[in-house]
């Protein structure tokens, strides 16, 4: 809706008109070089990734993609990219630079749970391009900032759309049962309108700070949504270094609601104020929205659980929490909780994620199995047992086993 400005001297609105002209003029010349600046400096870090999952293995098919990655240390040659790229299984990839020259790509890191891996290439196959690393700063992303999305969009091996941070505490996006989804994590969001093979593109500011991780968008607008990297930093910094990224659960989902819902769920008038005198900017607190059967975790926590503190300290975000879960792999979590109105303590066991991730698999009469996954077992909502097909191949083909079945017991054991 248009503003019409109040009656003033016809001299005095020319003055006004001239100056807001005048402060306008130099920023849209400053910021347009700028930006120009910024994307020839990156542009070398960014690859075109082909890649080919050998196998059917979890929530991946046996298939060829393109998607794209970008340098984070260019002496150790680690890339960036998606999980889904890196795929959950065995795979094949290849990177290519933008002066075309092409590196093979061997899977370093694979989160279990989040959306980001990492591939290694050697350094010394480049021999005419020297590729800048991109830092990380998940710091920087804020609601207004002006990002671009540098990637291999539609195919294309250099693509750039641009956007505005209009969320950072959107849910995780759902692309539907079976296939691979994300979960105990915010994502930003921003009017980007990628689309298939920018998957792994890093969100840029005019800086040229990496401020968050491509991940996916809706088909049915333009909304992108973007992996935050504080997670994502750590996980570089400890493969940089050699040590292994550890990754702590209690097999629960935890989603954020408001607190006009905390409120019907019982939370405590008390509680709420003491959340929002420590988080003015905070909106809601975390509840539990999913706890896998037969888990240590399971016997403690039900459903609607407002989590209040983790380790005596207050937790609202998924990112302290985590952090806390990651540090203490094989310990055990003090959970203070509210249920119904009532505070509760609960000391709940923190497992490996790893240790609860497929890594390997049989396959026999084109069939292809292996242990059931996290991702699958939140899907099924079952304890973590069974043998979970991939692919049904011939054998199990012809006995009208699909894809997506679970093997519970063989010749009645």
């Amino acid at each position: 809706m248009l503003m019409q400005p109040k009656p003033c001297a016809v001299a005095l609105l020319i003055t006004c008109l001239a100056a807001v002209g005048a402060s306008a003029q130099p920023h849209s010349e400053i910021e347009l070089p700028a930006w120009r600046s910024t994307l020839e400096r990156i542009s070398s870090a960014v690859v075109s990734i082909k890649v080919d999952s050998t196998r059917a293995f979890d929530t991946g098919w046996n298939q060829s993609i393109e998607a794209t990655g970008f340098v984070v240390d260019a002496q150790q040659g680690l890339i960036l990219t998606n999980r889904h790229v890196v795929t959950p299984g065995p795979v094949r990839a290849e990177a290519l630079f933008l002066n075309q020259e092409e590196v093979e790509l061997l899977p370093v890191y694979r989160d279990p749970v989040h959306d980001f891996g990492l591939f290694r290439y050697d350094p010394t196959a480049l021999k005419y391009h020297q590729p800048v690393e991109l830092k990380l700063v998940p710091e920087a992303a804020q609601i207004g900032r002006e990002i671009r999305v540098v990637g291999n969009d539609a195919g294309e091996q250099l693509a750039i759309l641009s956007g505005t941070i209009a969320r950072l505490r959107r849910q995780a996006p759902n692309y539907g049962p079976g296939e691979y989804n994300d979960f105990n994590t915010f994502y930003l969001q921003a009017a980007s309108g990628t689309s298939g093979g920018s998957s792994g593109s890093p969100v840029i500011d005019i800086e040229g700070q990496v401020v968050a991780l491509n991940a996916g968008g809706s088909s049915m607008a333009a909304s992108s949504f973007f992996l935050p990297l504080h997670r994502v930093k750590r996980a570089v910094e400890l493969i940089r270094v050699g040590e292994q990224v550890a990754r702590g659960t209690l097999e629960t989902v935890f989603v954020h609601r408001a607190f006009d819902e905390l409120r019907r769920l019982g939370l405590q008038e008390a509680t709420e104020g003491m959340v929002r005198s420590l988080f003015p900017d905070q909106t809601g607190m975390l509840v539990v929205d999913q706890v896998l059967p037969e888990t240590a975790a399971s016997e403690w926590l039900e459903v609607g659980d407002i989590l209040v503190k983790v380790d005596e300290n207050y937790v609202t975000d998924f990112v302290p929490m985590e952090a806390i879960f990651d540090s203490q792999v094989g310990g055990t979590a003090s959970l203070i909780l509210e249920r119904n109105g009532e505070l509760l303590h609960r000391e709940v066991p923190i497992q490996n994620l790893h240790t609860i991730t497929p890594d390997e698999y049989i396959q026999f009469g084109d069939a292809v199995v292996h242990d059931l996954s996290y991702q699958q077992a939140r899907h099924f909502n079952r304890a973590l047992d069974g043998v979970y097909v991939a692919n049904p191949g011939y054998v199990l083909g012809t006995a009208a086993i699909p894809r997506g079945s679970i093997i519970v017991a063989l010749n009645g054991a």
